[in-house]
């Protein structure tokens, strides 16, 4: 005969089976995810932050050593220079004293001729007599000509090299202004304006990262809740190996049937204390598992909202923020090559200003040049002179043109006198001007490869800048701070968590099903009392007793014999766990 109380014992029996495998399986995965989730944290490589952060500071150390060589070299250039024309402007005044005595020569020379021409006239007048001095005179004129001749291109010459002088100093305000353009273009690209914004930015992704590596505690906490699938896997085993106990069809007396029902009171006492026990645990787990996803989500929330922010602040290229920095270096990169081109417009200005020297030194040696032509042209004159004197002397025919003979000899002498001074001056003129001008190329020629490895430095620096300005576009396309993998294993979590929810909702129904159970058992039970006319029964058997020894959770034993009304040995090994404890098999 069995029992009249309806128990679907197999439909209870599968359900905790079912909800066994289930936490299993929800915990063995939760071991699995949590340590690779710690692990991708603790991956500086698995996030673009690491990427980005080095773009940001090579960019920060390029922008440093990026210093204003061009600003001393300029300033180095100008004090130099300066005073080069300076000292040229000083020489320069030296050919008004030139000048002065070459219109002087050319004025004698002038008198000279007119004077030469009249006593011409005077000897031709004196017939054969006069003949010799005329010829003397004529030789006179011709050196006078020519010495007007040469006078005149002298004055010339040293037209041409004041003018010389004057394009020198106009290259030198010329290439002045383009060395001001220079520095205003190295201002520009110097980095001055990006680079406190890369600061901000590094400053930023730091905080970014630091805020996204404390996910790693929660993830931590998170785990602990794991250590509850032992004592939960034990738990349901106990409730298992209760439930094979019970057998509704056993018992034909009613001492059997007795018997029978106050065990399996006691049987389903136990499982339903036993399972309320994993409800709790299962409450404790969840509650450690959501309440710290919960805190994982508003940490990845955040993080998200930084970032974005972080990408519409300084990534992206259309903010209106102004800290850009692709706009920034856009700027800086397009405004290089005009500071390139600038430094080439210098370079190509100081090659004029040596060309404009060097043809000041070739102007100036060719009025040395003259002055080698007028040398024995005064000499003849000389000559001549010292013939009229003698002619003059033995010639009574042309007694009147002594006084003339001897002015013209003065205007030679005075002629020769300033010749020989202007010259004086021209030698020491050209010693300095060859000098400075030779000191200028000197220096112009290490000028301008100091400007080559300026231009060189700066292009190499900028074709760095150019490659991270093409990372950082890539970078607004790939930042995250956190790997696709690991968003796919915080959706997991998600869905294990609410697996779990869903076997603790199974464990719960078998809970009322053991309730209801025990409610129809102890009912009849009670009317079997009554019946047979006994106020109570007590087992006639260590059934229960023996089961309990299979237990391994200590605090169920102690459960158990409270309810069967025996007592549990604590023993050694296993048995001496404190109450709510659990012993783990391996």
């Amino acid at each position: 005969m069995g029992y009249s109380f309806t128990m679907d014992t197999k439909r209870i029996h599968d359900g905790i089976t079912a909800c066994s495998a289930e936490t299993e399986r929800i915990y063995t995965r939760m071991g699995n995810i949590f340590p690779e989730l710690l692990a991708i944290t603790s991956n500086s490589e698995s996030s673009s932050l690491a990427a980005l952060g080095s773009a940001f500071r090579a960019l920060s150390e390029g922008f440093s050593c990026y210093n204003q060589d061009e600003v001393s070299f300029f300033e180095s250039y100008n004090a130099r220079n300066s005073g080069v024309f300076s000292a040229l402007s000083e020489k320069m005044s030296a050919l008004s004293q030139i000048t002065e005595r070459v219109s002087s020569i050319r004025t004698d020379s002038e008198e000279l001729e007119i004077i030469s021409l009249n006593a011409m006239v005077i000897s031709i007048k004196s017939g054969e007599k006069g003949r010799a001095f005329s010829c003397i005179t004529e030789n006179l004129k011709r050196l006078s000509a020519s010495m007007i001749s040469l006078s005149n291109s002298l004055i010339q010459d040293e037209t041409k090299l004041i003018e010389k002088n004057d394009a020198l100093r106009s290259s030198f305000e010329s290439i002045s202004a383009v060395q001001r353009r220079v520095i205003t273009s190295g201002t520009e690209t110097s980095g001055a304006e990006i680079v406190p914004v890369i600061g901000e930015a590094s400053a930023s992704l730091e905080s970014m990262e630091r805020r996204a590596q404390n996910v790693s505690a929660p993830i931590h906490e998170a785990m602990s809740g794991i250590q509850l699938q032992d004592i939960i896997r034990q738990s349901i085993d106990q409730i298992i190996l209760a439930l094979s106990e019970l057998d509704p069809s056993v018992g034909a007396s009613i001492d059997e049937r007795l018997d029978r029902l106050t065990l399996d009171t006691e049987l389903l006492s136990i499982c339903i204390k036993i399972i309320r026990d994993i409800m709790r645990d299962l409450d404790a787990s969840i509650q450690t598992f959501s309440g710290n996803w919960d805190r994982v989500h508003e940490i990845l929330d955040e993080v998200e909202s930084t970032r974005l922010s972080f990408i519409e602040t300084y990534l992206e290229t259309a903010n209106r923020r102004g800290k850009s920095l692709p706009v920034l270096l856009d700027r800086i990169t397009g405004g290089f090559s005009d500071y390139i081109a600038q430094l080439n417009v210098y370079q190509r200005g100081q090659r004029t200003m040596v060309r404009d020297s060097t043809m000041i030194v070739s102007e100036v040696k060719h009025l040395r040049a003259i002055f080698d032509m007028i040398r024995p042209i005064i000499a003849r004159l000389q000559h001549v002179r010292i013939t009229q004197q003698i002619e003059v002397a033995k010639n009574p025919a042309i007694a009147a043109v002594k006084d003339t003979v001897e002015y013209m000899s003065d205007l030679i002498q005075r002629a020769d006198l300033r010749v020989q001074d202007a010259r004086a001056v021209l030698e020491t003129f050209i010693e300095d001007i060859e000098q400075l001008t030779g000191e200028f190329s000197e220096n112009s020629s290490k000028d301008s490869r100091e400007l080559d490895a300026i231009k060189q430095t700066k292009t190499e620096f900028f074709t760095r800048m150019k490659s991270l300005q093409e990372e950082l576009a890539g970078d607004v396309l790939s930042l995250r701070v956190y790997p696709d993998s690991f968003q796919s294993l915080c959706g997991e979590i998600d869905s294990l968590v609410s697996s779990l929810r869903d076997a603790r909702g199974v464990v719960a129904e078998s809970a009322s099903d053991l309730e209801a159970a025990l409610e129809s058992c102890k009912a009849e039970r009670s009317a079997l009392l009554l019946e047979s006319g006994y106020g109570t029964w007590t087992i006639h058997n260590d059934r229960l007793k023996a089961l309990v020894e299979k237990f391994t959770i200590t605090s169920h034993k102690e459960a158990a014999g409270k309810i069967g009304g025996f007592s549990v040995e604590s023993g050694s090994g296993d048995d001496s766990i404190a109450s709510g404890g659990v012993t783990l098999f391996f």
